[in-house]
């Protein structure tokens, strides 16, 4: 029965196949939309990984390590508007840690800067911006420490006599590899990565992913009319419910299977666009975090279809009471009001996040000084 349902979808004319295509494309749009909804999640993820290196300073931070002190000072500066971090470091010995994306110590009267600053500093004048960083600038920080290709971070080589004693300076002997259980105010930038992800992941999946999945559900009730009086005719000529429902089915999870095929491409098409939409509101992504995850790319290969095939059983109701069951349609009932607590709740946690919604700690903002900021 399956094969002849298959047979039936693709063999049905150019009707049967425009309807196929049709229902392909919007599903197609809506699997593109999903797969880059869930990759720019998961770029949000790794960015604010990338980011904890910078927590390497915080006093609620206690891991030690059999390594050569290393003096660490986190502080910030402004420069056309923009900010950007700078961090001196002063290593006690051989074995002192490094931060990622470099792959040594600079030396004192060197810095390494990401590329963004030091585009930024070679097309600036230096008594600018260039002259505010002592030294010569001898190399780049690679993206293992950068949360966009747009981050403006320097690491500045010092001696521990320049440091100590500074404001905001300390020693350390491991460079942090995960967030802090807590931050006692003490965790970088931790109002905007801290808050910012919590918030992105729970109001982005409902404000987009089911949508999105509404959206889909619904493209594959297309041409719902025809294809109802096509089933109807189907039951005159002696088809059994049951057989109806399984060639809808197949012809329904068909054109899905179709457009999710084509919806993995679409994604692929949409990367380079998705990796500039700040969804953080701050900086553009990497392209190579904008991945899938295996569980959520087979939750969409066999997600759609059945789902697809669900929502045309469901559609076909009417048509299974009897033969005649397109003639004997009775007008729908109004929406209830039950249709509107998805929409309540929605509001509920996002008024939740801005009025009360705050964790103890993260409520504190870069101060306009530099050395204030620890």
């Amino acid at each position: 029965m399956i094969a002849f349902a298959l047979r039936l979808a693709v063999s049905g004319g150019r009707e049967a196949l425009a309807r196929l295509a049709m229902i392909a494309a919007a599903v197609a749009i809506g699997v593109g939309l999903l797969l880059s909804t869930f990759a720019g999640m998961n770029a949000v993820e790794r960015t604010n990984q990338r980011q904890v290196w910078l927590d390497t300073g915080a006093a609620s931070r206690t891991e030690q390590a059999p390594a050569d002190p290393l003096w660490w000072r986190p502080h910030g500066d402004y420069y056309d508007g923009k900010s950007f971090t700078e961090v001196d470091v002063a290593a006690t010995g051989p074995t002192s840690p490094v931060p990622p994306g470099l792959t040594h110590l600079p030396p004192p009267g060197e810095y390494y800067a990401s590329p963004a600053l030091a585009k930024l500093i070679r097309d600036t004048p230096a008594d600018q911006l260039g002259d505010r960083f002592p030294g010569r600038l001898t190399g780049t920080i690679g993206d293992a420490a950068l949360a966009s290709p747009d981050s403006l971070i320097a690491v500045i080589g010092r001696t521990p006599a320049q440091l100590k004693g500074t404001p905001g300076a300390r020693t350390v002997t491991t460079i942090a590899g995960t967030r802090p259980a807590t931050c006692d105010n003490a965790c970088w930038d931790n109002a905007v990565r801290g808050d910012a992800l919590t918030l992105i992941s729970s109001v982005v999946a409902g404000a987009l992913i089911f949508p999105v999945l509404i959206f889909i559900a619904t493209a594959t009730r297309l041409s719902a009319a025809t294809r109802e009086q096509r089933y109807a005719a189907m039951r005159l000529v002696g088809a059994t419910p049951r057989q109806v429902s399984l060639i809808s089915a197949v012809e329904s999870a068909l054109a899905a299977a179709v457009g999710t095929a084509i919806g993995f491409g679409l994604y692929a098409a949409l990367r380079p666009l998705v990796a500039t939409v700040p969804l953080t509101g701050q900086q553009r992504f990497f392209l190579s975090d904008l991945t899938l995850s295996a569980p959520q790319a087979l939750c969409v290969v066999v997600g759609v279809p059945v789902a697809a095939a669900i929502a045309a059983l469901l559609a076909l109701r009417r048509v299974t009471v009897s033969p005649l069951g397109v003639t004997r349609r009775v007008t729908p009932r109004p929406p209830r009001a039950w249709r509107l607590l998805p929409l309540l709740a929605g509001l509920a946690e996002l008024a939740y996040f801005v009025f009360a919604g705050r964790r103890p700690g993260t409520a504190r903002r870069r101060p306009t000084s530099p050395a204030s900021w620890w």
